[in-house]
């Protein structure tokens, strides 16, 4: 067996899925209306800050937070976002499955999170 052909049958069968379809087609509809694709990449840019920010140690002040959830509010507002954002979660949420499988099977994390308490078992 090459790992390399299963990696791409992986991808395919990925591909495939109603998940990644479902993500397509609203990525699709979103670019169709450039103002509102605009919206929905600054709002991931400003994520993404956001996480860089906290990953570093930094807590986000009262105002920040405020500001954050009024653009997170608007932007949650505009149906064909709204649909983006949910389609790309619900992918991810296969995607990241699909990640602790493999690094389960390989044993990545040593067992390092393997315990009783996480329901995991040992």
């Amino acid at each position: 067996m090459n790992v390399y052909d299963e990696a791409n049958n992986l991808a395919r069968a990925l591909k495939e899925s109603t998940e990644y379809k479902n993500f397509l087609a609203a990525k699709e509809k979103l670019e169709q209306d450039p103002e509102k694709f605009e919206m929905a990449k600054d709002y991931m840019r400003k994520q993404m800050e956001i996480q860089s920010f906290q990953m570093l140690g930094n807590e986000l002040t009262e105002e920040q937070i405020t500001a954050y959830n009024a653009v997170a509010n608007t932007i949650m507002g505009i149906p064909e976002i709204a649909e983006f954002f949910q389609a790309q979660m619900y992918f991810s949420v296969v995607f990241q499955d699909i990640t602790d499988i493999m690094a389960k099977a390989v044993d990545l994390d040593m067992g390092l999170f393997d315990t009783e308490e996480e329901g995991c078992g040992a």
